[in-house]
């Protein structure tokens, strides 16, 4: 059985603390930031979690220390900005009989939030050729790939990436991650290249059939980037 007095269930974010909710009827797990004032904040749960005659309540509610999960620490909304209901069930196990334990958030939206909390890391010395060259691919045909790019890179590079676009096109790009790899699109600038692309799938189809089957040559695709290529150590 687990020891009594177990504390909130929160995680660190950059140094700050917050706590790991659902929302009323949710299965989904946020983030709750911690208030800026006591008078503007909430406890973890409302007290009646800690009342032994609700016949809903887990008797693993017992395992935490009440008062501190009356503390009024938290922020009335989620990150995403979501009202939450209560504290999902930590190390001491779930609140209510129909509940859950959770260690990390799910919440899509809260996880693309918490990149606010941590400092901006230092930008590599290749970051604006990388980009530069991504964004003339983009500009030129419409996508572009950039491959090995490193994790704590990659945010940055889709946003400068995006932003150089919009600036010499007036168009937006849409980008997302896979991995190391960076993809990014215009629609706008692709559809205006449209016959060329075909043209050019229906020559590698050719050379492929023609090759027996064989794979072509290992050149990287003219619309690839290789963060890896451009170290200049």
């Amino acid at each position: 059985m687990a020891a009594p007095g177990f504390g909130v269930n929160a995680v660190d974010v950059g140094g700050a603390p917050m706590l790991l909710t659902v929302t009323s009827g949710g299965d989904v797990i946020h983030l709750a930031r911690a208030a800026d004032s006591a008078s503007s904040g909430r406890g973890a749960a409302h007290d009646f979690y800690f009342d032994p005659s609700r016949p809903w309540l887990s008797p693993t509610a017992a395992h935490y220390a009440w008062e501190e999960l009356l503390a009024p620490r938290w922020a009335e909304t989620t990150l995403c900005g979501k009202v939450w209901a209560v504290m999902v069930g930590g190390e001491g196990g779930p609140l209510r009989e129909d509940g859950e334990v959770a260690f990390a958030p799910t919440c899509r939206r809260c996880l693309a939030l918490i990149d606010r909390f941590y400092p901006t890391p230092h930008a590599d010395q290749r970051f604006s050729l990388v980009a530069q060259l991504a964004a003339d691919v983009v500009c030129e045909q419409g996508f572009a790939e950039v491959r090995g790019v490193p994790g704590d890179q990659q945010t940055e590079l889709r946003k400068r990436i995006r932003k150089l676009v919009r600036a010499r096109t007036g168009y937006g790009t849409k980008t997302f991650c896979r991995e190391t790899t960076i993809y990014a699109e215009c629609r706008d600038i692709y559809d205006q290249h449209a016959s060329a692309h075909a043209r050019v799938a229906a020559e590698a189809l050719s050379e492929f059939l023609t090759a027996d089957g064989e794979a072509p040559s290992g050149r990287p695709a003219d619309w690839v980037v290789s963060w890896e290529a451009w170290d200049v150590d």
